[in-house]
């Protein structure tokens, strides 16, 4: 037997801002630099992401992707400062736990 969890992340007035499926989205925004090319690699709708993104942006009240329109090159989207902040708070927080969880086998 081993120890499982789930984590997520809430603001002050339990409104969800983040758990697993979000942080992947926000990693693959991070590393492709576009909502629709990481849209397509987590295997779901550009609306879908876009919808999940608005819902963080409004339980948290800060812009957590800036976008650039396309022209010729494709347009590009990327974390802001806040969005890359709390990417990496979930992060270290899953990091954490599962160290704790490995140290209780």
């Amino acid at each position: 037997m081993r120890p499982c969890f789930k984590i997520w992340l809430e603001s002050q007035q339990g409104k969800f801002i983040l758990g697993e499926g979000t942080a992947q989205l926000l990693l693959a925004i991070k590393e492709r630099g576009s909502l629709s090319d990481a849209a397509r690699h987590l295997d779901i709708s550009y609306a879908h992401a876009w919808r999940k993104i608005r819902e963080i942006e409004k339980n948290t009240g800060k812009k957590i992707v800036e976008g650039k329109r396309g022209g010729k090159s494709g347009g590009s989207t990327v974390l802001t400062e806040e969005g890359d902040t709390l990417l990496r708070k979930y992060m270290q927080l899953k990091e954490i736990i599962a160290e704790a969880c490995e140290k209780s086998e």
